[in-house]
């Protein structure tokens, strides 16, 4: 089984709902496909337990990025919330998540300039159902939390109360 979660993670300096960094996280149970599960072949096969999948960056430079072997998300000072959104048959191969995941388009043009991170978990997320991978009802329950978590942003709050 891998077990997929959304994690949200603090903006810094301010806390603004828009800038709330948003990742996929994939925890590898260890015996699921041994021989597909490498990043590579060999005598230098690293086993993945882990991947946080993440669009980093700003407007008109984003790009994808994946953290193999992450550790627990709980580590990180600035994380938000763990957000499950389902756990999925080890029938279905890692590498299969992996790429569907990573060949999630970035929309870095110039009339995306609303489009962020956050978007692009959905659009993951979207890619995931298409494939088969994940059903509509863990999708969309991921999102909502998420959302939810996005909008507890202190700063946003703030700045209502301000105005």
């Amino acid at each position: 089984m891998s077990k997929l979660s959304i994690l949200v993670f603090v903006a810094s300096p301010l806390d603004y709902a828009r800038y709330r960094h948003t990742s996929l996280f994939f925890e590898f149970e260890p015996e699921a496909e041994p021989a597909a599960n490498h990043a590579q072949t060999g005598a230098d096969a690293e086993y993945i337990k882990s991947s946080l999948m993440e669009v980093i960056g700003s407007p008109g430079f984003m790009s994808f990025s994946e953290r193999k072997n992450w550790g627990t998300p709980v580590s990180s000072n600035n994380l938000a919330r763990v957000i499950h959104v389902s756990t999925i048959p080890s029938s279905i191969p890692i590498s299969a998540l992996r790429s569907t995941v990573s060949e999630t388009l970035i929309r870095d043009g110039d009339g995306d300039t609303d489009w962020n991170g956050q978007n692009w978990v959905g659009d993951a997320l979207g890619r995931l159902v298409g494939a088969g991978y994940l059903d509509s009802e863990a999708r969309d329950h991921g999102l909502d939390a998420m959302v939810d978590v996005i909008m507890e942003a202190e700063d946003e709050e703030a700045s209502v109360v301000g105005t």
